[in-house]
């Protein structure tokens, strides 16, 4: 590839990274704590993409194909497209088609014996990976005469009714987990709508302790929060 296409696309790769990240659109593809290396990696590809301009200006002659004409690999205008498309649409994060197409997951962090008692005050913000590693891995002793509040997204459930749902990231949006927990006795709402659910926990009455659910007392939507994942 010549170097001033290789630094024309070097150049634009380091724009959009750097504007992804400063403008905070990043989040929609990795963690939050992935910002450092972010920055890091689009001042190297800007100075990359100087040192290449550079050089191509010093050269005093373009390369030449095998055919003796000037020209470009058609192939590497394709590494541009990327770029393009980020320009012009504006990333969205994972949402309810992502989520309804994974099992709910409960994830496993301790013992009900070590889970520590709700903090005071009702009602308690709780992640919602929380929320059903106490409903189904603590059997709902830690929650039980308690009103918490979770934040979602709105997933609708096939059978009836809807999940308030949260994404979480192991690393990057390609790993992403499906944390949800099923509301009853709220309206249903458009998929994807965010919501805070004041509830308490219930017992599902098919006896299912894998099933997390909510009571709601009261669900108000809210704006999509900067970072939408946990």
């Amino acid at each position: 590839m010549r170097r001033d296409v290789q630094g024309a696309v070097l150049l634009l790769l380091g724009i959009l990274l750097l504007r992804l990240t400063l403008g905070g659109s990043y989040v929609y593809y990795v963690k939050v704590s992935m910002k450092p290396f972010l920055l890091l990696t689009a001042v190297v590809l800007l100075a990359l993409a100087a040192w290449s301009l550079w050089q191509a200006w010093r050269q005093s002659s373009d390369l030449v194909d095998d055919h003796g004409h000037n020209g470009v690999p058609q192939v590497a205008w394709l590494l541009v497209l990327p770029v393009l498309v980020v320009f012009l649409v504006s990333p969205r994060p994972l949402g309810a088609y992502t989520a309804a197409r994974q099992l709910a997951t409960a994830p496993v962090v301790a013992e009900p014996a070590e889970l520590l008692p709700l903090p005071a005050g009702d009602p308690v913000d709780l992640p919602i990976a929380d929320y059903i590693t106490r409903a189904v891995w603590g059997q709902g002793q830690t929650l039980e005469g308690r009103d918490v509040r979770l934040t979602g997204f709105v997933t609708p459930d096939p059978d009836g009714g809807w999940w308030v749902t949260r994404l979480g990231l192991a690393c990057c949006a390609a790993d992403a987990l499906s944390f949800r927990a099923r509301v009853l006795g709220a309206e249903a709402l458009p998929a994807n709508t965010w919501v805070e659910v004041d509830g308490r926990w219930v017992r599902g009455d098919s006896g299912d302790p894998a099933i997390p659910l909510i009571e709601a007392e009261d669900v108000t939507r809210i704006p999509e929060p900067g970072n939408p994942y946990e």
